[in-house]
């Protein structure tokens, strides 16, 4: 069966998913998750949120997917503890040492690896599978055959994303806002500095623009590719947006989703995409992102913010009292009370007005006020419309029953309540105190009693049938009611039981040698690991002896390595190779295909959690930074899954942790602070790969900023942003 899952900011956005058709939402509380800004859920309100949802069958994941530091693990076991008690359905997460305690302290806890986990390949979905993940979120960046592959050859469910934003850097490995700011992505921090105006370079070129801003993915038309391929839970972004996007959005993929499990072809024309780009659109939606192969174009430079679709143009701007301006619209589509329009000059926003009215001036003309300039010949975009949200929030959604009543003279009143959903079947029976007598005038009808048992009010019960025996008695309205009543509370509380998940088991023993743990860390110095990149050569003059050489390839050619060695003067058997952040099935073929090649080396760096797969291969395997390893428990879930090495987290990396027989490593300053799965030559040129236009020279400027984008290669281009300096 497939899931929709949809995103839950607040209280308002969980209603609006529930009522449109969400079988699952995913929510944060009030720390730990990687949408701090959003307002989020807390230990008070956690467990009400929780049986609200289950009572409409709807499951909750609450996102714990941010990386840890030591001393948090207590408030977050507290945290747990009480979502546990909630009847949370599962966990999403992304730091290691999370992953580990949870299934220590808590016995059949369900977690899912948060897309910030960076699971992508099937080495990665191997490695999750053997830490007791249950569910994959998988990176934006895994290809269609990637998850064929984890389909084939794992228990794994999987999940992705496919409507919303798109990060335009690999999730779990941007480190921009965090080295700019102090505010990182890691913590639900992100400044969302890829969404701000950059000068490219290149090749004796200059052009402006919007270069890191991702265009929103919108995957409606490949739901059956899909699934098919092995996704059971359809992902749409959005924790931050408002409940018309979450409106529109699951209403949009319940439709899609239900044709494809019936086996219908798709109905998914441009009337609903339009739709969906009202909701919330950076121009044109990306409808296959990263499925298919090689390095797609991603960003939409002119634009970094919602543009909905394009309505009329400015005809005539008048004066009209005070600050305020009468501004004429020729449209095609009505302009209504309510509705959210955007004026463009050209490809630049220049301003938004939220229409108080709107009238009539002939055919196809509309006057609306605003303080703004505006000027004859911009193109207006309508950003909301006023009558589609009103029509979406007046959808509702009901616990559906079945209703027997026994009405007999002699015998007390019955009401007994049937609940079928899924696998899901509840019944309960609840009696009046005293019997029924034989009516003296006229009897209560079979027809009155269900009437009265009918009436559902808010309760959230819709009546699918009533049946009713009876022989002539009276029944109060008042005794109807009531019984009806406690029917209604009594079958709402077996509904939320049946709906929740299997029992989760406190371990608080292991909670205390967890926390014992904690207690005996010391801080370690760690040995030098010294990375180097292909034109790095100038810098090898300042290699230590004692220095370990990270060896990071820009080609993944054997041939290109050892001429790379060569030119370092470097002991081939004293190198490390440091494994790619991003490797799809072909680049990892490519990959084992060129150490096969290099057996006089034997230790690679892990950027990801694929990486830790090659230890199964007989490799050395240092966790690098691309692991955001940032306290003791990461460090022993590292070890555990081959690691014998590890650097700390760029963020934080000071932490105290155990000897556990794993060695520590400095923090190397030489990493990317983006990567990237897509091309931002493409991006700058416009050229496609047949025509390639790298240069190799490109830097990106932000004020005083200057970034420089370097390339690797595998089987395709992946590309990253580091600093100049």
């Amino acid at each position: 069966m497939l899931e929709l899952l949809a995103p839950a900011g607040d209280i308002s956005a969980l209603d609006t998913a529930i009522k449109c058709g969400a079988d699952a939402v995913y929510l944060g509380l009030n720390g730990f998750n990687a949408r701090m800004r959003a307002q989020n859920f807390n230990a008070d309100n956690i467990g009400e949120v929780v049986a609200r949802a289950h009572f409409y069958g709807v499951k909750v994941y609450v996102t714990i997917n941010t990386v840890l530091q030591n001393y948090e693990f207590n408030d977050l076991i507290s945290l747990v503890k009480t979502a546990v008690c909630a009847k949370v359905d599962a966990f999403l997460v992304q730091d290691l040492g999370v992953a580990k305690v949870l299934k220590d302290a808590f016995e059949g806890i369900v977690l899912h690896a948060s897309t910030q986990m960076g699971v992508h390949n099937l080495y990665g979905a191997k490695v999750a599978e053997r830490m007791g993940i249950k569910r994959v979120v998988l990176s934006r960046e895994a290809k269609l055959e990637d998850i064929k592959q984890i389909r084939d050859n794992t228990s794994l469910e999987i999940e992705y994303f496919v409507q919303g934003a798109l990060c335009i850097a690999f999730s779990g490995n941007c480190y921009l806002s965090s080295v700019e700011q102090g505010a990182s992505g890691n913590r639900g921090l992100c400044k969302q500095l890829c969404r701000l105006p950059y000068i490219a370079k290149s090749g004796g070129k200059t052009d402006k623009g919007y270069m890191l801003s991702a265009r929103d993915l919108c995957l409606a038309r490949s739901v059956k590719e899909l699934a098919d391929a092995g996704v059971c839970s359809f992902k749409i972004e959005g924790r931050l947006r408002r409940d018309g996007y979450v409106a529109e959005a699951v209403q949009t993929y319940r439709r899609i989703i239900d044709e494809v499990e019936k086996g219908r072809k798709i109905d998914f024309d441009e009337k609903d995409e339009n739709r969906l780009k009202i909701a919330f659109s950076r121009g044109d939606f990306l409808e296959r992102a990263y499925l298919d192969d090689g390095t797609p174009k991603v960003v939409e430079k002119r634009f970094n913010n919602h543009t909905g679709i394009k309505i009329g143009v400015v005809k005539d701007v008048k004066p009209f009292k005070n600050d305020l301006y009468e501004v004429t619209i020729f449209s095609n589509r009505k302009l209504c009370k309510g509705d959210g329009i955007k004026f463009f000059d050209k490809d630049k926003e220049s301003a938004s007005l939220g229409i108080g009215e709107a009238r009539e001036k002939g055919k196809n003309l509309y006057s609306v006020v605003t303080t703004a300039k505006v000027r004859a010949g911009w193109t207006v975009n309508l950003i909301s419309d006023a009558g589609r949200e009103k029509e979406l929030a007046e959808v509702a959604r009901f616990a559906p029953i079945s209703l027997d009543v026994e009405a007999l003279v002699g015998k007390p009143l019955a009401i007994t309540a049937y609940y079928e959903s899924g696998d899901k079947r509840v019944s309960v029976k609840c009696e009046s105190e005293d019997v029924l007598q034989k009516a003296t005038n006229v009897p209560t009808d079979a027809n009155e009693i269900a009437k009265q048992c009918s009436k559902v009010a808010d309760s959230g019960f819709c009546i699918e049938s009533v049946k009713v025996e009876t022989d002539g008695v009276f029944i109060a309205k008042s005794v109807l009611n009531a019984l009806r009543r406690d029917v209604f509370d009594k079958i709402k509380g077996e509904i939320i039981r049946a709906n929740s998940p299997s029992e989760v088991t406190v371990r608080q023993d292991r909670i205390d040698d967890l926390r014992g743990v904690l207690q005996s860390v010391k801080h370690e110095q760690g040995a030098s690991l010294k990375v180097l990149l292909g034109d790095d050569l100038a810098k090898s003059a300042m290699l230590k002896k004692e220095d370990k050489i990270v060896l990071r390839p820009s080609v993944w050619k054997a041939e290109t390595i050892l001429r790379d060695i060569e030119l370092f003067g470097i002991e081939q058997k004293d190198v490390i190779l440091d494994l790619p952040i991003i490797a799809n099935g072909k680049d990892l073929q490519i990959i084992e295909s060129v150490l096969g090649k290099l057996p006089q080396i034997t230790a690679l760096v892990s950027e990801n959690v694929y990486g830790l797969y090659f230890a199964s291969k007989g490799y050395k395997i240092i966790a690098g930074q691309g692991h955001n390893i940032a306290n003791a428990f990461a460090v022993d879930e590292a070890r555990r899954l081959g690691a014998v090495g590890y650097v700390p987290s760029l963020e934080y990396p000071d932490f105290e942790a155990n000897d556990s027989g794993i060695a520590r490593y400095t923090v190397d300053k030489n990493i990317p602070l983006m990567t990237f799965a897509h091309c931002p030559y493409k991006t700058m040129n416009g050229n496609d790969c047949a025509k390639c236009s790298y240069k190799g020279d490109m830097t990106l400027q932000r004020e005083k900023h200057v970034y420089k984008v370097r390339r690797t290669t595998i089987s395709q281009c992946y590309f990253a942003l580091y600093p100049e300096n």
